[in-house]
């Protein structure tokens, strides 16, 4: 079976110099260098094979044209395998790593923990090894099959791996680490419950009493031997750097006993979890793929085409590597945690204006700058009104109903003025004329409602005479271009309002109050809604 090549970093610099100039042969080079790799990691991730060969196809034309782009020429094979998974993810990746079942493992040893001296021969079965390889991978989580790909089949490290996933080598290095430790787990796991199956297809139907006891006092030893070295296997698992803790699962002395003894047990029980990912079947590269590439890569027609997969292959990260649709752009993490921030930020000044009520006062920063000086006293005052039925005000010196109104006399001007008479019943009366009798007064609109904007109009009108008018407002954001007035007979006016909101406006309502000369008072309903600025 074929065996994954490797490459060495240091011709990665020359692939990009000449895919750069254009040079078919760095093409061919590249593909000979990369092509098998990439259509085993195309095929693990999808498992089909025509998708895999396409997907390889429009890998290497999409290098030939935005590859040269990357800062780092030494990233080639973060930028060839991110640009594969990005084509697999949009495509859709399979839920377990794809091997064919038919294909053999790799001649290499499995036993990694084999003895020296330990005359263990062979391997466990192909069937058996893709068993455990499928069953470990599914208790794993997609994205954590494939780090694992990555990093022990393909051989990245936490740099080019980062590179690839767009992520951090801190980041990568974690991800593998967990992965790992999840994969150990699972695949002792299955390796035990293999082992149980095995113990309890050898063992017979029967027990007699008689072997029954020395079989007890035989497993007794071996309890306490294990429970004296769990505490052991559980300071090497930390040592390790197994974070996650390991659960212990209940023994089985039958089990321990027939996998101490059974050369198929002890030779299952030293298969690792990296060896299955390093040693799985190889596939074998399509004979056919590389003319298409090349042909595609150097035919001059075909250059709409060219540009067409170029541009199937997403945006570029300002490392010039490939994006992925699954993991967010540094600027796009940036920029949502400042929109976090900014959020936060809203939602608690929003909560201080609430709690603090809408009448915030008048030293709050206003925007836009509205007049903010102290409105001017207003006053109920009666004005005088004399004649109409009208009782006369005091000091009024007793004039009669519907009289002229004379002052009061005054004796000290009396006594200055020689030309005044003595007797102001022998003075003649003043003329007389009759006084205007005061109108009504019209407010319209009865309720104004400021959504979208922040000023209005109110009309007055005098009916039947004129009117005296003075108005006040319930509310400091309420502001009247005029608070008294008056208005002839059958005339109008009208008086402008003005809305003063803080930097953020919440909703509202007031009143505006005019009232007449007669002291009849006139309401105005005003509403508000929110605003920001």
């Amino acid at each position: 079976m074929p065996r994954l090549s490797t490459s060495a970093h240091s011709a990665d610099r020359k692939l990009v110099n000449g895919l750069n100039e254009g040079d078919e042969a760095a093409i061919a080079a590249l593909y000979d260098e990369y092509g098998e790799r990439l259509y085993d990691y195309a095929l693990s991730m999808s498992g089909d094979g025509k998708v895999a060969a396409d997907i390889v196809h429009d890998t290497f034309i999409d290098a030939c044209r935005r590859a040269p782009r990357m800062r780092d020429h030494l990233h080639l094979s973060a930028w060839l395998y991110g640009a594969a998974r990005r084509r697999c993810v949009r495509r859709g990746r399979a839920k377990v790593l794809f091997w064919d079942r038919d294909a053999e493992f790799s001649d290499t040893p499995f036993l990694d923990r084999a003895e020296p001296d330990d005359p263990l021969p062979g391997r466990p079965p192909t069937d058996e090894l893709h068993d455990l390889l499928r069953a470990g991978l599914a208790r794993l989580e997609p994205v954590d099959q494939e780090v694992l790909l990555l990093a022990y089949r393909h051989g990245l490290r936490p740099a080019r791996l980062g590179a690839t996933l767009g992520l951090s080598p801190r980041r990568a290095a974690m991800r593998v680490r967990k992965g790992h430790a999840e994969l150990e787990a699972a695949l002792r796991k299955e390796i035990d419950r293999a082992g149980r199956a095995c113990a309890a297809a050898g063992e017979p139907e029967e027990e007699s009493p008689s072997t029954a006891v020395p079989v007890l006092a035989a497993r007794a030893p071996k309890r306490r031997e294990e429970e004296t070295a769990a505490p052991a296997r559980a300071r090497g698992l930390l040592f390790r750097g197994v974070w996650r803790a390991v659960p212990q699962q209940e023994t089985d002395p039958a089990a321990e006993m027939h996998a101490a003894e059974c050369p198929d047990c002890r030779c299952r029980s030293r298969v690792t979890a990296d060896a299955l990912l390093r040693r799985a079947p190889a596939p074998v590269l399509p004979a056919a793929l590389r003319h298409r590439v090349m042909h595609t890569a150097t035919d001059p027609e075909l250059a709409g085409y060219r540009a067409d997969i170029a541009a199937r292959g997403g945006a570029l990260t300002p490392s010039g590597l490939p994006s992925q649709p699954d993991v967010p752009s540094p600027f796009t993490r940036r920029w949502l945690f400042t929109g976090g921030g900014m959020a936060g930020a809203l939602v608690a000044a929003l909560v201080a204006v609430f709690m603090m009520g809408p009448g915030l006062g008048a030293n709050t920063l206003s925007w836009p700058p509205f007049r903010t000086h102290p409105q001017p006293a207003i006053t109920h005052e009666k004005p005088e009104s004399h004649g109409h039925g009208k009782k006369a005000p005091e000091g009024s010196g007793g004039a009669p109903q519907g009289g002229p109104v004379q002052p009061a006399p005054n004796p000290q001007t009396q006594d200055k003025d020689p030309k005044q008479p003595k007797n102001p019943a022998q003075s003649p009366p003043p003329p007389t004329e009759a006084p205007e009798q005061p109108g009504d007064l019209v407010v319209s609109p009865a309720k104004v409602e400021l959504y979208g904007t922040k000023t209005a109009q109110v009309s007055l009108a005098a009916k039947s005479g004129p009117v005296a008018w003075t108005a006040m407002t319930s509310s400091n954001q309420l502001i009247l271009s005029e608070t008294q007035g008056g208005i002839a007979e059958d005339g109008t006016a009208r008086v402008t309002l003005t809305l003063r909101t803080a930097l953020i406006g919440l909703p509202g309502q007031g009143t505006l109050t005019f009232t007449d000369s007669e002291g009849a008072a006139h309401q105005v309903t005003v509403v508000w809604g929110a605003s920001i600025l």
